[in-house]
């Protein structure tokens, strides 16, 4: 018996609609369908969800080659993603030190190339974190904007009082002196977001369990 035939059985057995399935596990009717016709293959979750619901053991559900072959491929993948998520995270931080020295202009260091770095790393570990949806909790939003806005303006006032800075605006033309205050507020923005990172996602370091 297959896995599709084995959820429908376990399905049948315990008197159950896919509609009632689909309202316990919050899927779709579809979703359920899908499973039980071989279209799709739930997740471990899911897979843990029907085992209670259907009230059989986990391993005599998953036992069967095309699932565990599916889930040593997952386990290979989600292995990879979090590296992935790892490395961004120590370049984000190298990265971060390094804007602030372009900021800064530190010993004449000037290159575009720094937050272009910075924008693409940015981008590389929000798509490979795993715990992203964390963020969307209303109290670690809240907090996470606060804190944003704090960085953000501690960096623009950094800014505002760094000579170099100061020497510009005084000796240049207004479309100029435009460009590089765009400039310098896309930098702050970016570098704030880094700082975010770097304070909020320290759980990509923390052992996961497998199941």
């Amino acid at each position: 018996m297959n896995i599709s035939e084995k959820l429908k059985s376990c399905r049948n057995n315990s008197c159950l609609t896919q509609s009632q399935v689909a309202e316990s596990l919050h899927v779709s009717r579809k979703t359920i369908s899908g499973w039980e016709n071989d279209r799709s293959c739930p997740d471990i979750k899911s897979f843990v969800k029907l085992s209670d619901l259907y009230k059989v053991s986990l391993d005599s559900l998953v036992r069967n080659d095309k699932v565990l072959n599916y889930y040593q491929q997952q386990s290979r993948k989600n292995t990879k993603i979090r590296k992935i998520a790892k490395y961004s995270y120590i370049f984000n931080v190298v990265l971060l030190g390094a804007c602030y020295i372009e900021l800064f202009r530190i010993a004449g260091i000037h290159s575009l190339l720094i937050p272009l770095l910075l924008l693409i790393n940015i981008i590389t570990f929000f798509s490979h974190y795993e715990n992203r949806n964390k963020t969307k909790e209303k109290k670690r939003f809240l907090k996470t904007i606060i804190i944003f806005i704090l960085f953000f303006g501690v960096n623009v006032l950094l800014s505002f009082i760094n000579q170099d800075f100061v020497y510009q605006i005084r000796n240049n033309g207004i479309s100029f002196i435009t460009g590089m205050m765009l400039g310098r507020f896309i930098l702050i923005f970016m570098m704030s977001l880094s700082l975010i990172i770097a304070i909020f996602c320290t759980d990509i370091f923390k052992s996961q369990k497998k199941l």
